[in-house]
């Protein structure tokens, strides 16, 4: 293989890997592509000098900028970008049921038998809770004593 086509190949490969990686998690591909371009460098250095390699560098990081562009811009709008990427607003998503004040002094039924911790129906909803001491069988009047570390605390009634 002539140098000229390893430096392609190498500089080629090392892009390709760049622009890849944006869309996988980690750093591996772009980690390889970039010693790839390393690589190149280093070849380029040993067979041509440092004109040729000062260009080439500057070349690579033309193309990585541009190509890391053109990958956000456009990908996203391939069919493959668009099966890789969530296109839908996710809106309305609450993380608590109430606020703790709220939840407080509410009333449900243990919904499995809570050693201290299983599931209880409180306000309509299954909620992960714990007994605030002892076990509580199921089917059991329970209600909301404690919210304590993100854990709602329960009384048998």
């Amino acid at each position: 293989m002539s140098e000229w086509m390893l430096l392609t190949t190498l500089v080629v490969t090392g892009l390709v890997l760049i622009a890849v990686d944006f869309y996988l998690p980690g750093f591996v591909l772009g980690s390889i592509g970039v010693v790839l371009l390393i690589v190149s460098l280093v070849v380029c250095w040993q067979n041509h000098g440092l004109t040729a390699t000062v260009g080439l560098g500057v070349f690579e990081f033309a193309i990585a900028v541009g190509a890391g562009y053109a990958s956000i811009k456009y990908f996203p709008h391939t069919a493959a970008g668009k099966k890789m990427i969530l296109s839908d607003a996710q809106r309305g998503g609450h993380t608590a049921l109430h606020s703790r004040d709220e939840m407080l002094g509410l009333e449900g039924v243990a919904h499995t038998v809570l050693r201290p911790t299983g599931v209880g129906m409180i306000a309509g909803k299954r909620l992960d809770v714990a007994a605030e001491s002892g076990m509580i069988e199921a089917g059991t009047p329970i209600r909301v004593v404690d919210i304590r570390n993100n854990q709602i605390l329960v009384r048998k009634l």
